[in-house]
């Protein structure tokens, strides 16, 4: 083989290994942001079958008046306040012992499975005590906080490019809707069955398989999403705290967007188990309304993902937001044509998909921006207190579902009169519908471009670096005594 020749392919394979070596390092970070995504498979499964169930557990399977259900869901709400700020300073705590988010998520997912596999074993054990039932709810969302908390807060460390948050959002989403699909086909209408027949035990076999794959999932997700992070470099003064800038334009706007998407939003999920059942009268809907739901998030999750490199998280979350009002409204004009309202709940789980996947996005650019504003890092706490906003927000919907089902006189399994009926859909339907209209408002009025964020991090870095030198400076300057 002539000199040239041998230089030729010498050169080939240098670039062909240059080529290769980007395209390895890009699949190690996907596969990364995939297993630390792969978490949120477990957290729904419990966290949203239990949010989807439980008002339905407590009066039907129970045997709770709706007024005590939602006064026990408010107490619930009281619980998240104290859950999640005090499962933030836990992980404040062991992270500087040198235990990170990894080390807690993996530690605490079998309590936490197990509070709730004891929560759907309450009827098959014949517990119908109220303080019985509210000390399980509670421990299962004390428990449930101590995993939410870091996993989440992890968000803001796997990655720090604004693009990739949004996949990541994505990812978290793909994974949860994994989830509701196996609660909309075997837990809810399990739990519907267990309420007419009264065969509560496969009930408590399934929040016992619920505890194992949690538990199995969240413990690969941290093992597999390893410490090769990439967070920003932390500013001077980063030290965590819970104590944010809660005065701060976007910490507020934050704020009120956790409201809608844990208040006004899911009240389409949570009442669709009694407008199917009361309203439409057709409770063997209720399966294929959800599967839509479910089958249009995964659609969405796709769709959204797919162009969030393209659009700003806040734009792409408005037009979620849209989607959602348009559909909302489609499924109000085809009440009448059951059989109508399941493509409406696909088009109803495509705009789903935007507006509960993105706002994680936002959230970690938003740890970004207050850390350039305050000189700190609030990593951990405002994770913790947009989660304590949604869960709050969550538990005080479903309190309010109990005690106007209440109010209205609601009786389980009879034909309910026009006024429960009304309530019902105002409740399903025109509480989102408002709560997305302020949401589209919001995001026009606080929108983090990738371009910005990008400015951002250089500043930051910029800064850090600038800090360090400075403090090297002053270290080498030697020390004169008198005399």
């Amino acid at each position: 083989m002539s000199g040239h020749h041998v230089l030729t392919s010498s050169r080939a394979s240098k670039q062909s290994l240059h080529r290769r070596t980007p395209l390895r390092e890009r699949a190690g970070r996907e596969s990364r942001l995939l297993a630390y995504s792969s978490g949120n498979m477990g957290k729904a499964l419990l966290f949203s079958g239990a949010d989807l169930t439980i008002l339905f557990l407590l009066t039907d399977l129970l045997g709770q008046s709706p007024t005590s259900a939602g006064s026990l869901m408010l107490v619930a709400v009281l619980g998240d306040l104290v859950f999640d700020l005090l499962a933030a300073k836990l992980v404040i705590r062991l992270r500087r012992t040198g235990r990170g988010y990894r080390w807690m998520v993996a530690a605490a997912a079998m309590p936490c499975g197990a509070a709730f596999a004891l929560l759907y074993a309450l009827p098959a054990l014949g517990v119908r005590d109220l303080w019985i039932v509210a000390t399980g709810l509670l421990l299962f969302r004390g428990a449930y906080a101590v995993v939410d908390v870091p996993h989440n807060a992890l968000m803001a460390r796997v990655t720090s490019d604004s693009r990739s948050r949004g996949r990541v959002s994505g990812y978290r989403l793909f994974f949860s809707t994994i989830s509701s699909l196996a609660i909309a086909i075997i837990l809810t209408p399990m739990v519907q069955t267990a309420g007419r027949t009264g065969d509560f035990g496969r009930l408590a076999m399934a929040g016992g398989i619920a505890c194992i794959l949690f538990t199995g999932t969240m413990v690969l997700s941290a093992l597999a999403s390893d410490s090769g992070t990439t967070g920003p470099a932390d500013v001077t003064g980063g030290d965590d705290g819970i104590a944010i800038p809660l005065r701060d334009p976007l910490i507020l706007a934050l704020a009120l967007l956790a409201f809608i998407t844990g208040f006004a939003i899911p009240m389409f999920s949570r009442m669709l188990l009694y407008i199917g059942t009361y309203v439409i009268e057709r409770p063997d809907l209720v399966k294929m309304l959800l599967l839509g739901l479910t089958i249009g998030q995964f659609l969405g999750v796709l769709a959204w993902t797919s162009i969030t490199g393209r659009f700003s998280k806040a734009t792409l979350l408005a037009a979620g937001h849209a989607v959602c009002i348009i559909s909302i409204m489609l499924f109000a004009l085809c009440l009448a044509w059951p059989n109508a309202l399941i493509a409406c709940t696909l088009l109803i789980g495509f705009g789903f998909a935007s507006i509960f996947m993105l706002p994680w996005g936002l959230l970690a650019d938003a740890v970004d921006v207050v850390a350039w504003r305050y000189h700190r890092r609030f990593e951990t706490g405002l994770f913790a207190f947009y989660l304590v906003v949604v869960k709050a927000s969550g538990a005080a919907s479903t309190a309010l579902i109990g005690w106007a089902l209440g109010w209205l006189g609601y009786a389980p399994d009879t034909i309910q009169p026009a006024s429960v009926q009304a309530g019902m859909l105002v409740m399903g339907l025109g509480v989102p519908i408002i709560g997305s209209l302020c949401a589209i408002g919001l995001m026009r009025a606080n929108d983090i471009s990738h371009t910005r964020h990008a400015r951002l991090l250089t500043a930051l870095v910029y800064r850090s670096k600038r800090a360090l030198r400075q403090q090297r400076r002053l270290n080498s300057v030697p020390i004169r005594f008198p005399g």
